[in-house]
C-alpha cells in the first residue's frame, strides 16, 4: 500500500506572481496621493450624475449578465457541495420476462422451463465517496475560486459602467458648451461677411475679402454638425448604460451645458492599494488559485476512490409481492474504483491542469503589469492635458484683452469695424479651443479613475430580470416584448 500514502491533494498554495508588484507613486501638481473615495464620481458635485450613475449600476443590462455568472458559479459550487453527501438513486420497473428468483429455482429444480410473466421491480441505491485523497475538498476549493473570479469580474463592469456613464455625461456636457462656442463664432463671421460685402459695394472693399468671408462662414457651419452628432451619441450611449432605449435620454443629461470640473488634486491614492482595489487583478489571482485546486482534482485520480455502498432490490409477478421477504436482495459494503494500473490518463490530465496553472500565472503577471501600466499612462496624459488646458487658457486670456483693446481703438477711431470682429473672431477661436481642451481634461480624468479601479465599492444591488415566455407562434409574431 505505499501507493496510497503521501498526500494526493496537489500544491497546497497558488503560485506567486513572477513580477515584483512595486509601484512608483505618480507625482505632479494635479495628483494627490490621498484616498481614492468609494464614488469618485461625487467629485463633480453633481446631483443629477450621482443619480443617473446610481440607476446604471442596478439596471445595467452588461451588469445583469455578470450578476447572472456569479449565480451560475455559486450554483456550481452547490452542485460540487452536494458531492460530498451520500449518493442515492431510486428506479422503478414494470414489463414481461423473468425474475432472477424464476432463473435460480429453475436450475435448482434441474428445469429447463423457467417461469415467465408480468414482471414488476423496486430499486434503491445509496453511496458516500470517502474523501481520502481530497478530490472532493479540491473540487470545492476550485469552485470557490470561481465564484471569487465571478464577483470580481462583476465588480469590473461596475467600474466601466460608472466610468462610462460618467465620460459620456462629461462629453455631453462639454459638446454643449462647445456648440455655443461654434454659434457664436458663426455669429460672428456672419457679421463679418455682411460687413466685407458693404464694403465692396461701397468700393472700399475687394471680391477675395466676401470669398474669404464666404469660406470662413461655410466652415463655420460645417463644425456644428459634428459636435451635435457626438453629443446625441453622449446622450444615447447614457440611455442605454442605464438600461433605457437610446432614444430615451436622460433629461438632466440633455439640459446640461456647462462641464463640470474637478478643482482639487486628483486622488490617486498608492500603488499597492492600487493592486488590492484593481478587480480584474483580484479575478485573475483567483482564476490562478483556481487552476492550482484544479491540480488536486487531477491528481486524486491517480488513487483509488473508496466509497461505502448499499442496495436494495425487489422482482417479483405482482406489485403485492415486491415486500415479499424471498424477492428481496441487498447488499452493503465498501465500494472501490481505480485506473490502476493503467494510470497514463491521470498523469496526462495533471499536466494538463499544470499547464492551465502556468497559464493562469502568465495572466496573473500580465494583469499586474496592465493595471501598472494603465495607472502610469492615465497620470502622465492627464498632467499632460493639463499642461495644454493652462496654454489655452493663457492663450485665451490675451485674446481677450486683445478684444478689449480692440474696442477701444474702435470707441477712438484707430480700429476698423472688420478689424474688431477679426480680434473677436480670433478671442472665439481660442475660448473654442479652450474649451476642446476643458473636455480632454475631464475624459482623462474619468480614464485615470477607471485605470485606479474604484467605482464598485458600496455598489447598490443589481435587479436581474425575471424571464417572460410566451408560446412559439407569438413569439414569431412579436420576437420582442414591448
Amino acid at each position: 500500500m505505499s501507493l496510497l500514502s503521501g498526500c494526493a491533494t496537489g500544491p497546497a498554495a497558488s503560485p506567486q506572481a513572477t513580477v515584483t508588484p512595486t509601484v512608483t507613486s505618480l507625482v505632479g501638481e494635479g495628483l494627490a496621493p490621498s484616498t481614492v473615495p468609494t464614488k469618485w464620481w461625487r467629485l463633480y458635485r453633481e446631483p443629477a450624475l450621482d443619480a443617473l450613475v446610481e440607476e446604471a449600476l442596478t439596471n445595467n443590462r452588461d451588469l445583469r449578465e455578470a450578476a447572472a455568472r456569479l449565480l451560475e458559479a455559486r450554483a456550481i459550487l452547490s452542485e460540487v457541495r452536494s458531492q460530498r453527501l451520500p449518493q442515492t438513486n431510486t428506479s422503478a420497473d414494470a414489463g414481461g420476462g423473468s425474475t432472477l428468483q424464476d432463473q435460480i429455482g429453475a436450475a435448482y429444480d434441474h428445469s429447463n422451463h423457467i417461469r415467465t410473466g408480468s414482471r414488476f421491480g423496486l430499486g434503491a441505491d445509496v453511496a458516500w465517496e470517502a474523501d481520502l485523497f481530497g478530490r472532493l475538498a479540491a473540487s470545492v476549493k476550485a469552485s470557490h475560486a470561481d465564484i471569487d473570479a465571478a464577483r470580481a469580474e462583476e465588480d469590473g463592469v461596475r467600474v466601466l459602467v460608472a466610468a462610462e456613464v460618467t465620460r459620456n455625461w462629461l462629453g455631453a456636457c462639454g459638446y454643449s458648451h462647445r456648440i455655443f462656442v461654434a454659434r457664436r463664432s458663426l455669429t460672428l463671421l456672419e457679421q463679418g461677411r455682411e460687413i466685407a460685402e458693404h464694403l465692396r459695394a461701397a468700393g472700399a472693399g475687394l471680391p477675395v475679402d466676401v470669398a474669404r468671408a464666404d469660406t470662413l462662414v461655410a466652415e463655420a457651419q460645417a463644425a456644428i454638425p459634428p459636435l451635435e452628432a457626438a453629443r446625441a451619441e453622449a446622450l444615447a450611449e447614457l440611455a442605454v448604460l442605464t438600461g433605457r432605449p437610446p432614444t430615451e435620454v436622460p433629461a438632466a443629461a440633455a439640459a446640461c451645458t456647462r462641464l463640470p470640473t474637478i478643482d482639487a488634486p486628483m486622488p490617486i491614492g498608492d500603488g499597492l492599494d492600487l493592486l488590492r482595489r484593481r478587480p480584474d487583478v483580484r479575478a485573475a489571482e483567483r482564476r490562478l488559485a483556481g487552476m492550482t485546486a484544479q491540480i488536486g482534482v487531477a491528481t486524486a485520480d491517480l488513487y483509488p476512490r473508496i466509497s461505502l455502498g448499499a442496495n436494495i432490490a425487489s422482482s417479483s409477478h405482482t406489485p403485492g409481492d415486491l415486500t415479499a421477504r424471498n424477492n428481496i436482495v441487498w447488499r452493503i459494503g465498501p465500494l472501490l474504483s481505480w485506473s490502476f494500473p493503467n494510470i497514463n490518463a491521470a498523469r496526462a490530465r495533471i499536466a494538463q491542469a499544470r499547464a492551465r496553472e502556468i497559464g493562469a500565472l502568465a495572466r496573473f503577471d500580465a494583469t499586474i503589469l496592465t493595471a501598472l501600466r494603465e495607472v502610469n499612462q492615465a497620470g502622465e496624459e492627464y498632467e499632460a492635458t493639463l499642461r495644454r488646458r493652462e496654454a489655452l487658457r493663457i492663450a485665451a486670456d490675451r485674446s481677450a484683452e486683445a478684444v478689449r483693446l480692440s474696442r477701444l481703438g474702435r470707441a477712438a477711431g484707430s480700429a476698423t469695424a472688420l478689424e474688431a470682429l477679426d480680434a473677436e473672431r480670433a478671442d472665439l477661436g481660442a475660448q473654442a479651443a479652450l474649451a476642446t481642451a476643458d473636455s480632454e481634461v475631464a475624459t482623462a480624468q474619468v480614464v485615470l479613475f477607471k485605470a485606479l479601479g474604484g467605482g464598485w465599492e458600496d455598489a447598490p444591488t443589481i435587479i436581474l430580470p425575471k424571464p417572460v415566455r410566451t408560446s412559439s407562434a407569438a413569439a414569431m409574431a412579436r420576437p420582442f416584448h414591448e
